[in-house]
């Protein structure tokens, strides 16, 4: 316990060194502004946009509630490049340990791998819930603010939720890392196993249940309650994410 907290805290520290906590945070504090702002001046910019002839709207269109309004926050931004940016920013995470000699340096030393491992998850798992949760707490004020309030414990549950996939994500790239040596590659393998996964987890949603993208269905489902959604995704994502680590500290030894 004492090798794992000792590691933990030279990740931590190093990620400060690099200034993470602070671009990370900052990125995904203008994420959380932009949705909010986008929809509540949508009507002005297709007026906007569309010209002289303009852009007929719909008088009779229901107006999203702000649950919704922040759900569009997650899926249309964190989702997509706020994922990207977030694996760009974990493709050094055992790739430059190799490429500067550090890993062997710790694995001859009285460590486990699994430590090893497990450090590397806890230790950036942090960072990006750190930034990400500066990112939803000011989309959900800036939500709040201009279009009304919604159940921050509903709020929390969803947090929570959506951070066990954000461990999954980590988990992965950990694994892939194991195999793929250079850093740019790491990233788009990552980028791209993730965005497959995001896309396929509505197509059947007997099969999704297994995937570990669906626990974001059970998110949602805490914000807006649209149809039935399986438990079983949260089970299924950290028994994934127990055998990315097995998997990874099993061929770290090798």
């Amino acid at each position: 316990m004492n090798h794992l907290a000792t590691l933990v805290r030279v990740e931590l520290t190093e990620a400060a060194k690099e200034y993470k906590y602070v671009w990370l945070t900052v990125f995904f504090v203008l994420l959380g502004l932009t949705q909010p702002l986008i929809n509540l001046y949508m009507d002005i910019i297709l007026q906007q946009l569309g010209g002289s002839i303009g852009v007929i709207l719909d008088p009779n269109k229901l107006d999203p509630t702000p649950s919704e309004i922040f759900l569009s926050t997650i899926s249309g931004q964190f989702d997509q490049i706020g994922l990207i940016i977030l694996l760009i920013s974990f493709m050094g995470l055992i790739a430059t340990d190799r490429q500067n000699g550090m890993q062997d340096f710790i694995l001859t030393r009285p460590v486990s791998i699994h430590c090893y491992v497990y450090a590397k998850l806890i230790a950036h798992w942090f960072i990006s819930m750190f930034s990400i949760g500066f990112g939803i707490l000011t989309s959900y004020i800036c939500t709040v603010y201009l279009f009304g309030s919604f159940s921050i414990t509903k709020l929390i549950l969803f947090s929570v939720l959506y951070s066990i996939w954000i461990l999954y994500l980590t988990s992965l790239v950990i694994v892939i890392s194991v195999y793929v040596k250079h850093q740019v590659l790491i990233a788009v393998s990552a980028i791209g196993i993730s965005f497959f996964l995001l896309l396929i987890k509505n197509v059947d949603l007997a099969f999704s249940d297994l995937l570990p993208s669906s626990i974001l269905n059970v998110a949602e489902h805490q914000l807006v309650a649209t149809y039935d959604v399986s438990y079983l995704s949260i089970v299924s994502c950290l028994v994934l994410i127990f055998f990315n680590l097995l998997w990874a500290s099993k061929n770290l030894k090798n």
